[in-house]
């Protein structure tokens, strides 16, 4: 590969990498269902801004192109704000889940996940088997 092309290449990678980062930022925010009364869609309860039990951040889920997104939108750690953290996610009626990756901070890689709704919010099975982890997700004042 010529370094003209090598460049060129690495150029469209950053580019890619910002658009991406961008969408997280500028997602339309998302209006959370009335109290009481289920989204027209039910796929849809998921969207909104949540918090994890076990991270002092904000994520922000949002539909794109058929799947669902999910950005850090708030953060004590300034340098997490507009990373992904959710990618893939697709809504399952028969089993009333989602499934997806999670970006797994401690394996700095997405590892597969599944979320289920609760009564509170919902709770989020990620990682398989003995390396699981189960974390709950309350909706963000």
């Amino acid at each position: 590969m010529s370094s003209k092309t090598f460049l060129l290449v690495a150029a469209l990678a950053l580019v890619c990498v910002a658009v991406r980062a961008e969408s997280v930022a500028t997602a339309a925010t998302p209006q959370p269902a009335v109290v009481g009364q289920a989204p027209a869609n039910p796929a849809d309860a998921i969207v909104g801004d949540w918090k994890p039990a076990d991270m002092p951040v904000t994520v922000r889920i949002f539909p794109s192109q058929g799947q669902y997104l999910g950005g850090i939108v708030a953060a004590e750690n300034p340098a997490l704000v507009n990373k992904e953290l959710l990618r893939g996610v697709t809504y399952d009626a028969a089993s009333n889940s989602w499934r997806g990756e999670v970006f797994a901070l401690k394996r700095g890689d997405f590892v597969p996940m599944t979320i289920r709704a609760t009564p509170a919010g919902f709770e989020m099975v990620a990682g398989s088997g003995l390396m699981s982890k189960t974390i709950e997700w309350v909706r963000a004042q």
